[in-house]
């Protein structure tokens, strides 16, 4: 018997394990197959050395994805330098996982190790397909119970397990060889004869409870009567966690969340913790929180690592994110997302219109369209005066049958006219016996006096107005006026123009490109000259989240603008791959469909937020009636800039004809 055990070990190294074990490995996933993976798409078997099961595993009810990778291979393999960690064999494991395979057999000589494999190319950003999956992992050659022991224990401690809830490893527990075949012969025939008292204890680990990674011992199944105990080898652990310890990350950012870590105890509050307050009584887990507060969303790089809220789950360091999360393209690839819950929008603070100069108040009362038209109708009005003078001078000349010279016979002459009908100078037509009687004449300069008496009238009280009501710079509305007028405007975190960044319209990325990402001191400074803009986040029942440095005082000089430049909608940030993404999305389904989100954005206005600078924000764009505005020198300014420009103008001319005229 010795000499058979020790041919046994020696044939395991060779060929790894007897036909008889591999045949009854088979039967057993066969059966292990149709009772826990038949909602599966697929069924995805991966091999290393040894290719046996194949040939006893089948039928199955369902599609077969095998995958053959040499363990040497994977094992040799070199880590690239840079990016995330992945090797060029990565794309064939990928191929079962993408085809939405939700059940894996994984028979390998070193679990461990491929444990670790299964768990990183769920998080590769080339993964594409996320679902939580079902394992069942068989040897491939047989490990000595102590070492197997060792190996199971240092991996159900491994953070990649409180991902893989449904993971189950069945052990060769015992093996006994019959046969009168010498050692030599065995070797040569792959063979190890007679193989009895056979069986495979199927192990996993507790998962929840404050020992997630105790060994449990589900079902031994032997060849002879199958699964001694017909366990479920695949319970429910999600449901009820049993008072396990999950991992949140969040950021200061009410009325979503609250967090002051310095309280004693600590306060977590806002709309999303109270989410997560539901789903953990529902659930049975208690939870603790990684808060950073000068990281904010933070980043995630090419290698998966990063820094913030987002980093803190793409590196495992926490379960679930939140806090104010849209759907970051670069951000899903390494994470997943919830559904949505909430629906917010990002808008500015911008500078409040300024008082326009007094100078400007003689261009007031007309529009640029208005002065554009008075203007093309002096040039109109100028060229007919002329033609129609001189029209009416050669066909029907003058009494002496002579063409006079009258006040319409030059341009210079009808534009002087035209430009003293337009400020009511009547021209003294009666009076003067060198202006030609024609009729056609008269109806002429009779129509532009009653044409520009309107136009004067107009302007006279559009005047009036300008005198009684002040008059302000064009206000920003829009992101596409923040973007012709080249607005400078600030916030906390890079994230607020992500999505601008991406944009196809050139405004939108001139947009992004004037943001300032600047910390609370510069912003704060900032805010009080009331010389840029500020990026507030509008919720979903009219409430702000409004950084410190836009309190009553500074929005003494800054005006929320009209249109929202982005919305989104809000989400939990999760692994890919989450075990817990079920049991999120019934909990969101829920507060989201009850209305309990807008009731929870209320409570936590009332008890963690000041009303009035909710209001100096809402009330921003509202103006104050000033009542009777008293006639000042600025009103007027105009009037006398005017004055000094004609009378400088008067000077210069005279000047050029004194010099000609000599």
């Amino acid at each position: 018997m010795l000499a058979l055990t020790v041919c046994m070990y020696a044939v395991a190294a060779t060929r790894g394990l007897p036909y008889d074990v591999t045949k009854e490995l088979a039967g057993m996933s066969r059966e292990i197959a149709s009772r826990h993976f038949s909602n599966s798409k697929c069924l995805a078997l991966l091999t290393d050395d040894n290719n046996d099961i194949m040939d006893y595993i089948h039928p199955q009810n369902i599609p077969i994805f095998h995958v053959h990778l040499p363990f040497a291979e994977m094992k040799d393999s070199k880590v690239p330098s840079s990016g995330f960690k992945q090797y060029a064999w990565d794309s064939i494991l990928l191929a079962p996982m993408d085809a939405g395979c939700l059940a894996f057999i994984v028979q390998t000589k070193d679990v461990r190790f491929m444990m670790k494999t299964m768990a990183r190319l769920a998080h590769s950003p080339q993964s594409t397909y996320r679902a939580n999956r079902r394992y069942l992992y068989l040897p491939s050659k047989r490990i000595p119970d102590d070492a197997f022991e060792t190996i199971i224990k240092e991996m159900f401690a491994t953070r990649e397990m409180d991902f893989m809830p449904d993971l189950v490893i069945a052990k060769l527990t015992e093996l006994n060889v019959t046969s009168e075949s010498n050692c030599s012969t065995l070797l040569r025939a792959g063979n190890l004869g007679t193989v009895r008292n056979m069986k495979f204890e199927l192990i996993t680990h507790r998962f929840n409870g404050q020992n997630p990674s105790e060994r449990i011992s589900l079902d031994v199944w032997d060849p002879k009567h199958g699964f001694q105990l017909r366990a479920d080898l695949y319970p429910d652990k999600v449901t009820n966690l049993m008072g396990k310890t999950l991992s949140l990350t969040a950021i200061f950012y009410p009325p979503l969340s609250v967090v002051f870590e310095d309280s004693d105890p600590p306060i977590y509050d806002g709309l999303e913790f109270r989410v997560m307050y539901s789903w953990a009584q529902q659930n049975n887990f208690t939870w603790r929180v990684v808060y950073k507060p000068d990281e904010w969303w933070g980043a995630i790089w090419e290698n998966g690592s990063g820094v913030g809220l987002s980093g803190h789950v793409s590196m495992d360091k926490a379960d679930v994110g939140f806090g104010a999360i849209y759907l970051w393209e670069n951000e899903h690839r390494f994470t997943d997302y919830s559904s949505v819950y909430f629906r917010t929008s990002l808008t500015t603070v911008l500078p409040k219109p300024k008082l326009l100069p007094g100078w400007m108040v003689p261009i007031h009362p007309f529009s640029t369209y208005l002065w554009s038209a008075v203007g093309l109708s002096v040039i109109t009005s100028t060229l007919v005066l002329y033609m129609t003078s001189q029209a009416s001078s050669r066909i029907l000349g003058s009494a002496q049958g002579k063409v006079v010279i009258n006040k319409y016979s030059t341009w210079v002459e009808c534009a002087f006219r035209t430009m003293g009908l337009l400020v009511l100078q009547v021209p003294p037509d009666e009076r003067d016996f060198s202006t030609p009687r024609h009729v056609p004449m008269r109806h002429l300069v009779t129509w532009l006096i009653l044409f520009y008496f309107v136009v004067t009238t107009g302007y006279s009280a559009g005047l009036a107005s300008v005198l009684t009501l002040p008059r302000y710079e064009e206000p920003i509305e829009t992101p596409v006026d923040m973007a012709d007028r080249n607005i400078k405007w600030g916030g906390t975190d890079v994230a607020y123009v992500f999505f601008l960044q991406q944009s196809l319209d050139p405004k939108m990325r001139k947009l992004a490109n004037n943001f300032i990402e600047g910390n609370e001191e510069y912003l704060t400074r900032e805010a009080g000259t009331g010389k840029m803009g500020f990026v507030i986040e509008r919720m979903q029942n009219g409430h702000f989240f409004l950084p410190p440095f836009i309190n009553e005082d500074t929005m003494q000089n800054l005006r929320v603008m009209k249109e929202d430049y982005v919305y989104g909608n809000c989400v939990f940030m999760l692994r890919k791959g989450s075990p817990y993404m079920g049991i999120i999305n019934s909990i969101v389904y829920k507060v989201r469909d009850t209305g309990l989100v807008l009731y929870w954005e209320d409570l936590t206005v009332r008890r963690y937020m000041s009303t009035r600078r909710q209001l100096s924000v809402i009330n921003s764009r509202k103006e104050a009636d000033p009542g009777p505005t008293q006639l000042l020198l600025r009103h007027v300014t105009g009037s006398f800039y005017l004055l000094g420009y004609g009378l400088a103008a008067s000077l210069f001319v005279f000047i050029l004809e004194l010099i000609r005229y000599k």
